[in-house]
This record gives structure tokens, C-alpha cells and sequence, in this order.
């Protein structure tokens, strides 16, 4: 067995609904790590073997919002150690928990009996019972079925659970990286120079202010050494388990469509200030100003991780860093993978029809939102222009016999933005296993390194010559010549025969059932009156104005629903679905 190791990060970014793609994702890479570890122990003596034998271990799982409950339910999978994928799709729960949780979300399981009676997901977050006719409303949506999908997983796992559970191929101390949006500011000083005069002791310093929380757990935690540094992963312990819990509901609360949560002592100022000190790279002599001795713990109110850093590839690859040292960009020994259901691309066409004169201020305005939201998810941090190993996946839909994306949108759940995947299970079935299905393509083709068996520092030094055979990839060079690469992750499957690329598990794209989505009309419309009556409530003082709104409640909530419903319908429709 070879001692070549390559250690990977992977990372999981915001999807909403369309967590359903990157569970799908996760799933058949754990599958093609299972079973190239069960080929490498069985051909352990042979020489001649045709199984790469070098060692790939994930060193850490980061993720924001979608991204990082699909981390969470996928560590949680690996610690029962009795995980196995899911390769057909099915109407029964398989107890596979990225499937059942992203494919079933908290839908009545008897919606798929004979009878077929019971409620959606869709349908129970239209209900009105965490409406606080006092206190207003949480959110546009009720989130109770995402917290019963977040405490379902946690319930569910079998007590031997732990971390000698973990498969070879998962790191013993695997950090899951989870991020999440703080509405307090945790704040530091920029020290500028001591300057004194007759008026001034001394210059007082520059306060910087951070929203941008990261959740930092290390499963192989001591409560000595790491204390106020990271966060343990202890998911058998009552407060642990409960932490964790909260955090997984929390990067989840997209702003104002699912309720945010409240953190009152689960977060050590000593752990955040030491946070920020090594996530924005400051020096040891800048002060944080959240003083461990007055505010042991830091309160404050998290809405979605996405909200701010909804890519967290530079937080796994800072980690790898951490732990490995500086790269060696000819021989990478580790490297991140970031799946993103919704990618940012640049597309040259739109730049170029925008107008970047602003002159009014509804212009400015308008700008000003995106502004602010664009700069505060960019990427200031040490390792983001680092000349790293990082790559991408993204969804695809290839048409057979042509190397080109389908015409129509390839995520059945990126409808309504994201959130069209908690309308129907069709939804969700279709991309889990594109998910599935665009893991194998990227193992099979986009997901290697260079070869050279008789280079030391390789990661293939000593491959045999039969392997190299059966999974090399020859590829031309600018200067005419052909080098051999080799995948990082074996895909055996391939071995066996399946070698089409636009072979997928579920082909057909699904439909929107405009018939039952109008049935959900009535329960939209009594959620939407809810709201409007609850956040009115004392808020209007003049007693005429409130007989005025509350007369004409009813026709607002109606036609502020038939809008919404107008807006979803025609999405839909511009989607081909």
C-alpha cells in the first residue's frame, strides 16, 4: 500500500432547497471512496494490480446555509458508521440520511401509501401556529419542518456512534467548518500610532466591525488543549448535542423567509475573539473588544451562513494550510472542492448591457443593497488568491452524444430562488441524483493530477503499470506534447462498465403540478393575513386607521398572495417546467 496521501477539503455552498444536489454530491463520492478502499485491501499483495494505490483523506467538510447542513448530516452519516448509498430512487425511507433528509424533507410519509394522504413540507411551512399574534411573525415562512429535518438526524443516530466509526478515508480529526451570519457585530481595534499632545493622551484606535461567524468543530476535541479554540462534536452529550443542533438550524435561517436563532451562551468570547484573530489574520497585538471578563459569552442573533460567506473554500483551505504547511504547486499533496448549485459566473453579455451611470437616487438605492452584499461576501483573506489545488463542481445536464448543457435550467429545485424544491419530491429526487451523477463525471473526467510513477513526490509514485492503464487520461499540452494524468479518486464503476457520461439515474426532467401547487392558495393566503395581522398589531395608533386595516386585511392578503402565486407559477413556466 502506498503512503502517498492527498488530503482533501470539501465545500458546500448556500442552495436552499437545492441542498437536495449537493447531498446527492456527497453521497456518491463517499460511495467511490468506499469502494476503492474495499478494492485497495483486497489487491493489498498483488503487484500487478489495476486499483490505484495511493491515499485520499478528507480532512475537513465546510458549508453555509444548505451547504453546511448537508456537512452536518454527512459527518453525522460517517460517525454511525453505518452509511450506505442510495443508487435507485425511492418513495420509502432508505435510512441513508442525506437522502432521507434532503429528498423527503419532513413531507408525511403516508403522501406515498396507497392512499396518498398527508401534508408536504411546502404545505406545513404555510401553517400559522409559530405566529405570535403579540410578538409578530418569525419569518414569511414557518420553519418548524426544518427544525423537525434538523432534530430528526440528530434522534436518529445509534448510540456506538463515534469517531473509531469513521471509514479510512475520513480523517480522525475532521473539522466541520459551518458559517453563520451574526446580526450583532463582533468588533476590533486597528491600532493607530501612538501619537500624545497637550490635547490627546493618545490616538484612539479604529473600530472594525464583523458579522461573519464561523462555527469551527473538531470532532477528535480535548476539553484541554481546545478550549477557546474550537468547538466540540459531541453529539451523545446533552449540551453538544443541542449546540449542534442550533447551529444547523441557524445556517440554514435564510433572512426573513425562515426564522433566525438566538445564541445566548453557546459561544465563548475567548473562541470568537480567537476566531477572528486567526480567520482575518491579525496580529497578536490587535485588540478584540469583546472583553472575555465582563461578556464570558457573546449573544447575538445568527440569520443564514450565506448571508455573508456563502462559499467557504477559503475557511477549509486556511484549515489545510494549518495542518499541512505551505503547497507544493507542482506536487499538490492537498486542495479543496467546492460544489455549488448555484455558481457565480461572469457572463460578458450582461456586464457588458449595464449601465454604471447612477445619477438618482432610486438609482443609487437600488444599487446600494447589491453593493453592500456583493463587499461584504468578498474574500479578503490570506489563502484566497493563494495558487492552490481548488476545484469546482457545478450542476450539468449533458445531452447524449453531445458535450453540451441541456437547454432548459438543470436544477428542478432551483425554482423561486431555490426555495421550488420544497413544492414536490420529484423536485428533490431529480437532483439528488444529479448530484450523483455529476460526482461520477467529475471523479471520471475533471478531478486529477499529473502522473509520474517514478517520482517520489508524486502522488502515484509506485502505481503499477496495469493501473495506469486503466485510468489514465492522456492530455495534449500548448507545446503539442501528451502527459499522463491520473484521477485522484478512482471511480471503479467504470471498471465495471458504466463509462456513459450522459447515462443519468433520472432522465426525464420533472413537471410543475400546477393544479396541486393551486390548491396550496388557500393556506398562503391565511399565512399571509397572519403575518399582516401580526406585525400591524400595535403598530398603529390612531384608532380608525386600524378598523380601516383591519376591514380591508383579508383583500390585501389576497391579492398580495395571488401576486406570489402569479411570480411562482410563471418561474416555473420560464424554467420549461
Amino acid at each position: 500500500m502506498s503512503n502517498q496521501t492527498f488530503y482533501l477539503g470539501l465545500s458546500m455552498a448556500g442552495a436552499v432547497s437545492a441542498g437536495a444536489y449537493t447531498a446527492g454530491f456527497i453521497d456518491y463520492l463517499l460511495e467511490a471512496l468506499s469502494e476503492w478502499e474495499k478494492a485497495k485491501q483486497q489487491q493489498a499483495n498483488n503487484p500487478n494490480s489495476n486499483i490505484p494505490n495511493h491515499k485520499v483523506v478528507i480532512d475537513a467538510l465546510g458549508g453555509a446555509s444548505a451547504g453546511g447542513m448537508v456537512g452536518m448530516i454527512a459527518t453525522l452519516a460517517l460517525y454511525s458508521g453505518n452509511w450506505t448509498p442510495v443508487k435507485k430512487v425511492s418513495n420509502k425511507k432508505t435510512g441513508n440520511i442525506l437522502y432521507d433528509s434532503w429528498v423527503f424533507l419532513d413531507d408525511d410519509l403516508s403522501l406515498y401509501s396507497e392512499k396518498g394522504s398527508g401534508k408536504g413540507t411546502f404545505e406545513k411551512m404555510l401553517d400559522t401556529s409559530d405566529i405570535d399574534p403579540e410578538a409578530g411573525a418569525p419569518s414569511l415562512l414557518n420553519s418548524t419542518p426544518i427544525d423537525a429535518i434538523a432534530e430528526r438526524v440528530f434522534n436518529e443516530l445509534p448510540k456506538d456512534s463515534g469517531i473509531d466509526k469513521l471509514p479510512e478515508f475520513i480523517s480522525k480529526d475532521l473539522r466541520l467548518l459551518i458559517t453563520l451570519t451574526s446580526l450583532r457585530p463582533l468588533d476590533y481595534k486597528v491600532k493607530l500610532s501612538r501619537l500624545k499632545s497637550k490635547f490627546l493622551d493618545e490616538t484612539p484606535s479604529h473600530r472594525v466591525s464583523s458579522h461573519d461567524v464561523l462555527a469551527h468543530f473538531k470532532l477528535d476535541y480535548d476539553d484541554t488543549k481546545d478550549s477557546g479554540l474550537y468547538l466540540p462534536f459531541h453529539p451523545h452529550h446533552l449540551d453538544s448535542r443541542n449546540f449542534l443542533i442550533k447551529v444547523t438550524k441557524a445556517t440554514g435561517a435564510f433572512p426573513i423567509g425562515l426564522k433566525p436563532r438566538y445564541f445566548d451562551d453557546e459561544f465563548s468570547t475567548r473562541y470568537l475573539n480567537n476566531s477572528l484573530k486567526i480567520r482575518k489574520s491579525l496580529i497578536e497585538d490587535l485588540d478584540i473588544l469583546i472583553d472575555e471578563g465582563a461578556t464570558p459569552n457573546f449573544q447575538f442573533t445568527a440569520i443564514d451562513g450565506g448571508t455573508i460567506n456563502n462559499e467557504p473554500f477559503d475557511e477549509v483551505l486556511r484549515h489545510l494550510i494549518k495542518k499541512h504547511g505551505a503547497p507544493d504547486l507542482e506536487n499538490p499533496k492537498f486542495g479543496t472542492l467546492h460544489i455549488d448549485p448555484f455558481p457565480n459566473f461572469l457572463d460578458p453579455e450582461l456586464v457588458d448591457n449595464i449601465n454604471y451611470k447612477v445619477s438618482s437616487i432610486m438609482g443609487i438605492l437600488g444599487a446600494l443593497v447589491p453593493t453592500i452584499l456583493n463587499q461584504a461576501r468578498y474574500k479578503q483573506t490570506d489563502t484566497y488568491g493563494v495558487g492552490l489545488f481548488k476545484l469546482m463542481s457545478f450542476p450539468r445536464k449533458l445531452k447524449s452524444g453531445k458535450m453540451e448543457i441541456r437547454a432548459h435550467p438543470p436544477l428542478a429545485t432551483g425554482a423561486i430562488e431555490g426555495f421550488g424544491g420544497f413544492l414536490d419530491i420529484k423536485f428533490r429526487q431529480h437532483d439528488f441524483f444529479l448530484g450523483r451523477d455529476n460526482a461520477r463525471n467529475f471523479l471520471r473526467g475533471i478531478l486529477f493530477l499529473e502522473c509520474d510513477k517514478d517520482d517520489p513526490d508524486n502522488l502515484f509514485y509506485g502505481v503499477s503499470d496495469a493501473a495506469i492503464a486503466e485510468f489514465k487520461r492522456n492530455v495534449k499540452q500548448d507545446d503539442g506534447s501528451e502527459k499522463v494524468y491520473m484521477p485522484i479518486i478512482p471511480d471503479l464503476s467504470k471498471i465495471e462498465g458504466d463509462t456513459n457520461p450522459t447515462r443519468y439515474e433520472v432522465e426525464e426532467f420533472p413537471k410543475f403540478n400546477k393544479d396541486a401547487f393551486r390548491k396550496l392558495e388557500k393556506p398562503m393566503r391565511a399565512r399571509v393575513k397572519a403575518i399582516l395581522k401580526a406585525e400591524l398589531n400595535g403598530k398603529i395608533e390612531s384608532w380608525w386607521l386600524r378598523q380601516v386595516v383591519r376591514m380591508f386585511r383579508g383583500s390585501i392578503a389576497k391579492k398580495i398572495t395571488k401576486i406570489a402565486m402569479t411570480h411562482m407559477e410563471k418561474d416555473f413556466k420560464n424554467r420549461k417546467m
